[in-house]
């Protein structure tokens, strides 16, 4: 198939079993609101319009509907393998006791007997061609067999097709049509939003591993640059620690100094590196652990330069308490975001972090007063290495790893701008 066909083809975009599973999970729904239209159509028939139906059998066939029924929606509680042959075999014994209803209320000449339609309707939904072309075979079937033989409705001294109840008869044919076209049109189309809905979520599935896909790609990436780079660093490390002690020897001074701040950043490189190398396999399988909210946001804050301009505020609600999360990713997500915040927002206006919580989840905002994003460039803020800053200020991943720490934490990033109206980066996580 090509592209084009499953564009054409919503039922391409998604794996046979889950289209089956669905379809069972309509077809018990359905079967039970065929079961309760049966009965009130039973009770209604005998006691208020004085129809003398054999109660015993029509009831029984509607119990059998309701038992296997009952035995369907635990057989899809249970998340079976669904197939389209499961499916027809269901819609096959619905025929069947169908025609036993049919049967004991007066066969061909009930006015319901058009309702056939709908099982049909569902088979052409539900299953392939194949299995359709069997259930129309089987109506067919079952519908010739009540011409044969069939109980007759005894309506006071006619028969129930003599002229003299012909016009009960049509009126009942005109509800079995109404009856039809409802349970038609309804199913068809909650079927096809049920389908859509799930175009969707496979849609964003699809976008979610995709981004996954370029963060393993770019944690790769960094676990290589931090191999290839621990070799000079270290190199660097020792040579600035001769040079300190040559220097120290001879009474440097500031020349001393100078080599120990160079061994104390080469010491930092070191680390970044060493956390570049191992924090992605890390981070992942950690499990979450407590920590306090406002300790959290420290770090974040202390962690991107102690910037005076940061305003972080915590809502009252959260006070002292602890939220269990993944507290190194949630902290690289917030100060990725942070640093972006801060690069946009003018010297001499504030940006906020503000957190709070909203049913058992964190709710971190980071606001700024910068230019705000127009909508082509809000469109790709969140693609890796779309960056409108000049050259060398920045690689465009900052929103990027945010989202997909976000999508990883089993939460979502949202991002609010408008040009000339700043940003406002909402991060909303499981705690």
């Amino acid at each position: 198939m090509s592209p084009t066909d499953r564009r054409a083809d919503p039922h391409a975009l998604e794996p046979p079993d889950a289209r089956t599973a669905v379809n069972l999970a309509w077809l018990v729904r359905l079967r039970w609101a065929a079961i309760a239209g049966q009965t009130s159509t039973v009770v209604a028939a005998r006691f208020a319009l004085d129809v003398p139906l054999p109660l015993v059998p029509v009831l029984s066939l509607i119990a059998v509907e309701a038992a296997t029924n009952v035995g369907c929606a635990g057989w899809a509680a249970r998340r079976p393998q669904v197939q389209e042959r499961h499916l027809a075999a269901i819609i096959g014994v619905d025929l069947v006791i169908f025609t036993g209803l049919l049967y004991f209320t007066g066969g061909p000449t009930n006015p319901f007997s058009s309702l056939y339609l709908i099982h049909l309707a569902l088979a052409a939904v539900a299953v392939g061609p194949r299995f359709t072309w069997a259930l129309v075979a089987l109506t067919l079937t079952c519908s010739a067999a009540l011409f044969l033989d069939h109980v007759p409705l005894a309506m006071g001294e006619h028969d129930h097709a003599a002229m003299g109840h012909y016009g009960m008869h049509l009126k009942g044919m005109w509800v079995a049509l109404g009856v039809a076209a409802a349970c038609i049109v309804y199913f068809l189309g909650r079927l096809q939003r049920e389908l859509v809905e799930r175009e969707e979520e496979l849609r964003r599935q699809r976008e979610r591993g995709e981004r996954h896909e370029r963060l393993a790609g770019l944690a790769a990436l960094a676990a290589g640059a931090a191999h290839e780079l621990a070799t000079p660093l270290a190199t660097i490390a020792v040579v600035a620690k001769e040079l300190e002690r040559g220097v120290a020897a001879d009474d440097g001074g500031r020349w001393a100094d100078d080599a120990r701040l160079i061994r104390r950043e080469v010491d930092r490189c070191s680390g970044i590196l060493t956390e570049l190398s191992v924090e992605a396999g890390l981070a992942r399988a950690e499990p979450p652990e407590p920590i306090r909210v406002r300790e959290l946001l420290a770090g974040v804050v202390r962690d991107t330069g102690d910037d005076p301009r940061v305003q972080v505020a915590v809502d009252a609600s959260l006070g002292a308490a602890e939220v269990r999360t993944q507290a190194r990713l949630l902290s690289r997500a917030l100060r990725s975001v942070l640093d972006n915040a801060l690069d946009a927002s003018p010297e001499d206006r504030p940006v906020h972090l503000e957190a709070t919580t909203r049913g058992g989840r964190l709710v971190v905002r980071i606001r700024d007063h910068g230019p705000g994003m127009a909508p082509e460039v809000r469109a790709r803020a969140l693609d890796p290495f779309f960056t409108t800053k000049p050259p060398g200020q920045g690689m465009g991943l900052g929103l990027f790893l945010a989202a997909s720490i976000a999508d990883q934490l089993g939460g979502a990033l949202d991002l609010g701008t408008a040009p000339g109206a700043g940003t406002t980066v909402t991060l909303e996580v499981p705690a």
